[in-house]
């Protein structure tokens, strides 16, 4: 489980800002807290979900940006060649000094009942790779990999945090656009592919990567669901059937490339793409008076955009509740009615739902999800622009606010600030009446 991250130089952020998962000491909504007990006997205290909230373009997404850089880089590091700059390196461009310095990006997470600190730093390569174990409240360093700012030849230092069986890292040749930790997800008996496995597999949701809705159903039917008599796709079935969206049932079918016919003109490329796009097809079943068994299957582009966003966000909701680990979606309620949308969010408060404490981390504008003790105070977070950077703080940051108080109220009033601030509309119409004249 995530217990903070912090991004510094990154996107929106120019000085440091964190985020932390975890709970302040209060029975308020209980069953949104879980407790981890550590190997050292240490008990932490986490929150299973948590909002952000803000107006547009104050920094929300780039938090759920700066896991998705993280966990990308640890997965696919490997993959880059020594032309291949490092993706997702976007400094804060609105300052002479931020913007030539690398970005950084750390995590405190825990790993079966250890807790861990891992931070890159980074531009168009890795300048700095870092893991720690914390036991008792001290840091000790398991690894450090720098680079020679000279000849951009790395070193590995192996410290006294590192507890496996001495592993020989003299052949791991780690390109300047390389992790170690990549490295080590390849490697047998180094004690560390648990932490390689929670930060490649952290799931996290790009609002970009998910608006094209057709793409995102063809991805979870590929990445997540696999086939129509899988588990997961069952318990999405039935949790479309009870959102009230008029739909009785939902259907999934793979093609074949052999069943898709082309004139023999068309180049093979435009041939693949297009058997990619169409591969797979769904169906939802309405209820139909007129016809003899009461039923007419309609494609799924013929849906709402709520409907279709349902079916890529229940499939991920469900995937992690059942496997355990971190989803952060950003703008995950697009189109998507509030009440469904609180549905979606209590899923990770039951133990019945969550029994393996996933974490759910998203971003939106609806702060109705804050209404009616849904949230705790520590559970609320603010994003917002104070001369041009992004600031990320919590509710729980004021001092006269209660774990329990009613934030949508209190957010809409403006006494926690983040909310957008227009300008006199008059000034769009300046100058109309003056070019009529004219004209």
């Amino acid at each position: 489980m995530i217990i903070s991250f912090t991004i510094k130089n990154f996107r929106s952020y120019k000085d440091e800002a964190e985020f932390s998962f975890e709970a302040v000491d209060s029975n308020f909504n209980s069953e949104n807290v879980t407790s981890i007990q550590l190997e050292d006997g240490e008990e932490v205290r986490l929150l299973k979900s948590a909002a952000i909230f803000g107006g547009n373009a104050s920094g929300k997404s780039n938090t759920i940006w700066a896991l998705y850089i993280l966990s990308n880089l640890v997965a696919h590091s490997l993959k880059n060649d020594v032309n291949t700059p490092i993706y997702g390196y976007f400094p804060y461009v609105l300052d002479r000094e931020s913007v030539n310095k690398p970005s950084q990006i750390g995590i405190d997470f825990i790993v079966d009942s250890k807790r861990y600190r891992y931070e890159i730093v980074f531009n168009s390569i890795i300048h700095r790779e870092s893991l720690s174990i914390i036991r008792k409240g001290l840091e000790e360093n398991i690894f450090v990999v720098s680079i020679d700012e000279n000849n951009k030849k790395r070193k590995i230092s192996i410290n006294n945090g590192w507890e496996s069986e001495e592993l020989d890292l003299s052949n791991a040749r780690l390109l300047p656009n390389q992790l170690l930790l990549s490295e080590l997800g390849t490697r047998e008996a180094n004690g560390l592919q648990n932490v390689y496995s929670f930060l490649s597999t952290m799931q996290a949701k790009i609002v970009e990567n998910t608006i094209d809705l057709k793409f995102n159903s063809v991805d979870v039917a590929e990445t997540i669901l696999r086939h129509s008599e899988s588990d997961l796709f069952k318990r999405l079935r039935r949790l479309i059937q009870i959102a009230d969206i008029g739909i009785e049932d939902i259907t999934m079918q793979k093609h074949s490339e052999s069943e898709f016919k082309f004139p023999e003109s068309i180049p093979d490329i435009i041939k693949q793409n297009f058997i990619e796009q169409n591969r797979w097809e769904f169906g939802m079943i309405h209820k139909a008076s007129h016809l003899g068994d009461g039923k007419l299957k309609l494609p799924m582009e013929w849906e709402s955009t709520g409907t279709k966003n349902l079916f890529g966000v229940g499939a991920r909701v469900l995937d992690i509740l059942e496997k355990g680990g971190v989803l952060a979606y950003d703008e995950i309620n697009t189109a998507i009615h509030p009440a469904l949308f609180k549905l979606i969010v209590s899923l990770f408060n039951s133990s019945k739902s969550n029994p393996n404490n996933a974490q759910l981390l998203f971003t939106t504008h609806d702060i109705s999800i804050a209404s009616d003790d849904n949230l705790r105070a520590d559970q609320v977070w603010f994003a917002e622009k104070i001369d041009g950077a992004s600031q990320l703080y919590s509710a729980q940051d004021f001092e006269d606010i209660n774990i329990s108080v009613p934030f949508d109220r209190w957010y809409r009033s403006g006494r926690f600030g983040a909310l957008p601030k227009f300008g006199n509309i008059d000034y769009i119409f300046e100058g109309n009446d003056t070019r009529e004249k004219n004209n």
